[in-house]
């Protein structure tokens, strides 16, 4: 006989809506911290930890492990986040001073430090998800391991760029009141590419993490035997 499918209309409408009250709440509250522009560092974090949860463990309380996330990283995350301030309004400035100019060096320097906000750009998209992943502790590194993240994983990570910065766009445009509730629609669609790209890095040939579940791997075996 066959099964009878467990599909209801009224589940599927429930699902649906408690999925999108907690992608707005968790945007909401993501938004306060960004607003704040100091705690923007920790509620990104946060952002990351609870959807990821949410997501892929079907964490019941997202709300709570966005604040237990937020609490957790504060100081880690900041201290990334201010740097990262530093160097974004430094980069602003001296593009603005050459782009003045117009002699050969001028143009030279303007193209280089484009470049580098180029690069700053795909760093800071994964700054706080290696830092709610914990791949590193240390703020040097963290940015070190964006940075390599982001280029390992180019296609990825340019797919995550451009859900980053159409969908703003889109809602400044469009929605405008939509703005509030943005840093949890793209941590939601971020996270519908994550998942894989993390695990293909993870176990990228010569990555410091694949050696270390190797050696652990081997380590099992051996107590096994």
């Amino acid at each position: 006989m066959k099964k009878k499918s467990d599909f209801t209309w009224d589940g599927f409408f429930n699902k649906l809506a408690g999925r999108l009250m907690n992608i707005v709440l968790l945007g909401f509250f993501t938004m306060l911290g960004c607003i704040l522009i100091i705690p923007a560092g920790a509620s990104l974090t946060a952002v990351n930890v609870a959807m990821k949860s949410y997501l892929l463990e079907d964490d019941p309380k997202p709300l709570k492990t966005l604040w237990a996330a937020f609490k957790e990283n504060f100081k880690l995350s900041t201290v990334v986040w201010l740097i990262h301030l530093v160097f974004i309004a430094v980069l602003i400035i001296d593009f603005l001073y050459y782009r003045a100019g117009s002699g050969t060096l001028d143009i030279l320097a303007q193209t280089a430090v484009f470049v580098l906000i180029i690069l700053l750009a795909f760093e800071l998209l994964l700054v706080f998800v290696v830092i709610a992943e914990k791949m590193e502790t240390n703020v040097w590194k963290i940015m070190g391991k964006s940075l390599d993240l982001a280029f390992t994983c180019m296609l990825e990570s340019f797919f995550i760029l451009v859900i980053s910065i159409a969908i703003p766009i889109a809602a400044v445009f469009l929605f405008p009141a939509f703005v509030i509730v943005l840093p949890g629609v793209i941590a939601y669609l971020s996270w519908q590419i994550l998942p894989n790209m993390l695990q293909k890095y993870k176990f990228r040939k010569g990555n410091a993490q694949y050696q270390r579940d190797r050696r652990k791997e081997e380590e099992q075996k051996q107590i096994k035997k």
